[in-house]
């Protein structure tokens, strides 16, 4: 299993996974000229891509899914909050799905499972391949009951570490914005994050944090805090703009 994330954050979202006979891209928060242009780049061919999964219906996960399926002649997976709203202003019907299902693409088994953000039907997903299970647990809203019976189940971790609290607090957001993304719909900060892998933190090949925010977190105090809570070793870190590739899963 091969994974890619082409773009991570408030900004626009999407994450390519490739197996040996599919690929699947995970959000449409990207333009479709922008992922077959950092496909290419990176040496993967569009054509693979047999579909395409949203998470949930925010923009920058949601917003250019109707362009992946008219441009890219992709079939689009939404839940189920989604698709009326999606087929009345991108004049097609996407697949439907509840989360808590399972969805198979190719080889690909794909476990939907609820979570508690702010936007209904939001889910985070576990992709497995037959060999290797990997979690993509990203706009949790909070560390919700189920979460750790998830995270024990996969074989390498993407996590958002949303935000640092201190920089959340001191930043320019407004005191609205900033109780949603620390409140129980919003996000995960990085030390919510940490605490989140250090249980398993030996099984997991490989740990990603992602959806960083531009305003609220970098790179290095998200390692830095990381490090203080998991013990030695870096994560992999998918910032904003860059594509980020992460090791294969053999």
């Amino acid at each position: 299993m091969k994974v890619l994330f082409l773009q991570s954050g408030s900004s626009g979202n999407c994450l390519y996974v490739e197996t040996k006979h599919v690929a699947v891209l995970f959000d449409a928060g990207i333009t479709a000229k922008q992922v077959a242009l950092r496909l290419e780049t990176n040496g993967y061919s569009l054509a693979k891509v047999q579909g395409v999964v949203v998470s949930h219906g925010h923009r920058d996960h949601i917003h250019y899914s109707g362009v992946y399926h008219r441009r890219l002649k992709l079939p689009i997976w939404v839940p189920r909050a989604c698709r009326d709203w999606l087929a009345e202003r991108e004049d097609f019907s996407p697949h439907a799905y509840r989360p808590g299902e399972i969805l198979t693409i190719g080889n690909l088994r794909i476990e939907t499972i609820p979570t508690p953000h702010d936007f209904p039907d939001s889910a985070a997903f576990i992709i497995d391949d037959g060999r290797n299970r990997l979690g993509v647990f990203t706009d949790l809203g909070h560390v919700f009951p189920d979460l750790e019976k998830h995270l024990s189940s996969v074989d390498a971790l993407i996590i958002e570490s949303n935000y640092d609290p201190e920089m959340l607090a001191n930043g320019p957001y407004s005191p609205d914005l900033k109780e949603r993304i620390r409140g129980p719909g919003g996000h995960l900060s990085n030390i919510e994050a940490a605490h989140c892998v250090k249980k398993w933190k030996q099984q997991y090949r490989w740990i990603c944090l992602a959806h960083l925010s531009q305003h609220n977190n970098t790179p290095e105090v998200a390692e830095k805090t990381f490090r203080k809570v998991v013990g030695p070793g870096t994560p992999y870190i998918a910032e904003y703009y860059s594509v980020t590739r992460l090791p294969a899963l053999d």
